[in-house]
């Protein structure tokens, strides 16, 4: 009986994720424009920082294995004073830059800094919508897309922090992580040869939604890919990119939470998980513009590595197959990443107690191995859920608030060259 059950599961789960993908599909053009009233709906982050008032800079920093990652600097149109320092934000799964604006002037994080005064940097993972670019490999090879958050935290973070400090002339920066940016910082802090360069560069992580452990994750769309191991996935969907930014995306995901906001609600509870009919703090009269923007893809081996993470209910190196875990790590199991042997850095975590996919057990389980001392705000928000820490209509209240204030403390206490960041 167990067993027919679990395999009535695993189908239920499996139907779920086709009609998740066979929706999208279908949607495309089925509606007249539906952002109308809703300019961000059509516009890219340097568009959307310049909408609300700012200066937009676009950079590029390139990573040792040579893909080439897009930045978006904030700026003020007249920068009359110095920054009081600097700060990079950083996406989750199937995000971008655009995640951190969203929310008009008083209720996007990046905003709300900048006009404290901040020197804000938005990061973009490889693979996502803006940074599709490598030294010799296309989109269209499958080789492109041979990585996961391993090597986001191996080259992409620390290539993005190294390119911040520089252009920006300070010794170190405030971080900020939702979700799988998180991921990318624990994994890289516990890795010895990352972290004793990356770790005194950072007087400050924000972590939004921490993951790393996936116990608790209940997520459908992610349970439903944890049913089915790396090489199904890689059947299913290719070698290549999950869930990219295509126009069918934008026209079907707009039109579908225009027309019917519960069926956006049901889409994030399937992708980014939330408890069914619990009260939402995502502002639906946003929908439009966040499935616009969202989802901006990412490789099937970055999503397989999270299925791997669920089956496993470890933090751990992404799992080639007996075979080659002996060539990649000459050992038959891909090796942790032990939380407790971190370089420490200041750390302030905030998750939520309705968080199915960052589950408030595997939070504590996070807290729990963090040397001593590290973690120097932790704070549970009661009724929010995964995406309440980007997208909610009343984040930049309390939440916002308190980040800000974070990093004006530890910024403050940071020892940092004289030539600040460099007056526009």
């Amino acid at each position: 009986r167990p067993e027919k059950e679990n395999l009535d599961s695993m189908t239920s789960r499996s139907f779920l994720l086709l009609w998740m993908i066979g929706i999208l599909e279908s949607y495309g053009g089925a509606y007249a424009d539906s952002c109308s009233g809703l300019p961000d709906c059509h516009s890219d982050t340097p568009t959307i920082i310049e909408t609300y008032g700012f200066r937009p800079e676009n950079h590029t920093c390139r990573t040792p294995d040579g893909f080439h990652l897009t930045l978006h600097r904030i700026r003020q149109k007249t920068q009359q004073k110095q920054p009081l320092g600097s700060v990079l934000l950083l996406h989750g799964l199937l995000d971008s830059s655009s995640t951190w604006v969203m929310n008009g002037r008083k209720g996007s994080l990046a905003f709300i800094l900048a006009d404290s005064g901040f020197d804000v940097w938005l990061g973009n993972s490889r693979g996502n919508s803006y940074s599709l670019a490598h030294d010799t490999l296309k989109p269209s090879d499958k080789k492109f897309w041979k990585w996961s958050w391993d090597e986001m935290a191996r080259y992409d973070l620390p290539t993005m922090v190294e390119y911040v400090c520089g252009m920006s002339g300070v010794r170190t920066i405030s971080l900020v992580g939702h979700s799988q940016g998180t991921m990318q910082v624990f994994a890289a802090l516990a890795t010895h040869e990352i972290a004793k360069d990356l770790a005194p560069r950072l007087n400050l992580f924000v972590a939004l939604a921490p993951v790393a452990f996936l116990r608790g994750l209940s997520s459908p769309l992610l349970r439903a890919l944890a049913d089915v191991d790396a090489d199904a996935l890689v059947g299913l969907f290719g070698e290549g990119s999950f869930l990219p930014s295509s126009e069918i995306l934008r026209k079907a995901l707009p039109a579908i939470c225009a027309h019917a906001a519960y069926a956006c609600d049901s889409f994030a509870c399937m992708l980014s998980g939330c408890v069914p009919g619990a009260r939402s703090h995502v502002n639906h009269t946003r929908w439009p513009v966040y499935s616009a923007h969202y989802p901006s893809g990412s490789s099937v081996q970055n999503v397989a590595h999270f299925a791997q993470g669920i089956r496993a209910a470890s933090f751990r190196r992404f799992d080639f197959g007996t075979i080659r875990n002996l060539e990649h790590y000459h050992s038959l199991s891909p090796p942790p990443y032990n939380l407790a042997q971190v370089r420490p850095v200041p750390t302030a975590l905030f998750s939520g107690n309705l968080d199915t996919l960052a589950d408030p057990a595997d939070v504590e389980t996070i807290v729990q191995e963090l040397p001593a001392g590290m973690v120097v705000w932790r704070e549970e928000l009661q009724t929010w859920d995964h995406l309440t820490f980007v997208w909610g209509e009343d984040a930049g209240g309390y939440l916002y608030s308190k980040v800000r204030a974070l990093i004006e403390q530890h910024t403050a206490r940071a020892p940092e060259d004289a030539s600040r960041a460099a007056v526009a």
